[in-house]
């Protein structure tokens, strides 16, 4: 079937008024003006109101520019009136970034955490991959939906794909929109639908068997071969995150120079990110469980010197030049070494960390000593959502007084109970 120019036609337009002819010459406007790639490369989505309105439109110009091109092709190139009303036509702009030079410049400006930058580069590889070549500002919604569609996988959980997938590339490309790189932001609000979550089955603290099997393995001598470094993580770093309520990195990250006196007497840890990293980048210092103090630690500091207790100076490497690449900290490799060997001991039920299940241990028997909130949120590093908080923030000494009444983690072993790991004296 063939449609006449509009200067060509009889003025006949009856087929407005016949469903079929309309859906046909709808149809045939959709392909031949390439409607869809259109609005895709201008992160355009309409409603079928919209739609239909944009049609209206676009259907009389178009046959307009067709009858143009026919007289052009006549021979006759005498100014055309109907395309003297539109502005003068200027390229799209494009954003001169790939998906995965974006996340590049992003991470040289932002200058994030190596954690997050490890965490979102297979992100933007995937990205990268997707739109081969592809400048980010060519990039539509309706293409971010469809590569949405692919995420979810059975080792890739909805939850997944939305805290990490998506917010990263939602971030990187929400900063492209702020520097004025490109017009949208094609991943604003694209979220996929989260199933409701298992049922709980227990709960994030460490059972009382499972905190003695850890803290009776760090009583055991080491393998011979084991570096020193490691065997200390293995003797300490357990007991410090029971009595601090700190974060295994945290832990692992304490040079000697973080062991103090402090003026009353007490010992304390400075918790910096002098040392590695602090959540929140804010430093704090807290006291040492008597305890701790009892079993040598600080003597141990002492003997260790200034430097990195639990991890080698020496196995710190250069940084390197890909910023997108970070390389591990020293730290971050003992903290997961100890992951494995806890989950080695057996402590391996998936519904807890391995390290972090410390941080919930230790809030929970702080709790059932009736040690104030406000010192819990204080050893562990936690803020408040209540302003009204700010003004009781404890001091080092506030927490030293009420820490004198955590209990100590008993390992004397019970009459039922046979193990092979030595016991540890209790006053």
């Amino acid at each position: 079937m063939r449609y006449a120019p509009v200067d060509e036609r009889d003025g006949d337009d009856s087929w407005r008024d016949h469903p079929n002819h309309r859906r046909h010459v709808r149809a045939a406007l959709m392909e031949l003006a390439t409607v869809q790639s259109f609005l895709a490369a201008n992160n355009l989505v309409l409603n079928p109101e919209g739609l239909e309105r944009f049609l209206d439109t676009l259907e009389p110009e178009y046959s307009a520019a067709l009858a143009a091109l026919r007289r052009r092709s006549g021979g006759d190139y005498s100014p055309d009136a109907r395309e003297a009303k539109f502005p003068d036509f200027k390229p799209r702009s494009s954003a001169g970034l790939t998906c995965w030079t974006v996340f590049e410049a992003w991470v040289k400006e932002r200058n994030p955490a190596a954690s997050t930058v490890n965490r979102w580069r297979s992100v933007f590889k995937a990205l990268d991959a997707r739109f081969t070549g592809r400048d980010i500002a060519e990039v539509s919604a309706e293409e971010v939906l469809d590569w949405k569609a692919t995420l979810v996988t059975p080792e890739r959980s909805a939850v997944v794909v939305n805290g990490i997938w998506l917010r990263s590339a939602r971030v990187v490309f929400g900063w492209a929109l702020d520097n004025k790189k490109i017009a949208a932001n094609p991943f604003d609000g694209v979220r996929i639908a989260v199933p409701k979550a298992a049922p709980k089955v227990r709960d994030k603290e460490f059972s009382e068997a499972e905190w003695k099997t850890v803290l009776r393995a760090t009583l055991v001598e080491p393998p011979a071969q084991m570096a020193h470094y490691n065997a200390a993580a293995r003797r300490w770093v357990p007991w410090l995150c029971a009595y601090t309520g700190g974060r295994p990195g945290e832990m692992t990250q304490l040079r000697g120079s973080d062991v103090k006196q402090h003026k009353d007497g007490f010992w304390v840890l400075k918790i910096t990110p002098e040392a590695g990293t602090v959540k929140g980048g804010k430093a704090r210092t807290v006291p040492l469980h008597e305890h701790l103090i009892e079993q040598g630690f600080v003597e141990f500091a002492k003997k260790t010197g200034s430097g990195p207790l639990f991890y080698d100076p020496a196995a710190q490497r250069a940084k390197t030049i890909d910023v997108t690449d970070p390389k591990k900290a020293p730290w971050v490799k003992s903290r997961e070494k100890l992951a494995d060997w806890v989950r080695d001991l057996g402590v391996n039920d998936p519904a807890i960390s391995p390290n972090h299940a410390w941080r919930h241990t230790f809030k929970r028997q702080a709790a059932r000593a009736k040690i104030e909130r406000r010192i819990r949120f204080g050893m562990c590093g936690h803020s408040s959502s209540d302003v009204g908080d700010d003004y009781e923030t404890p001091t080092v000494e506030d927490l030293a007084t009420e820490m004198r009444r955590f209990p100590r983690y008993e390992l004397k072993q019970k009459a039922n109970e046979a193990t092979q790991t030595p016991d540890i004296t209790q006053s």
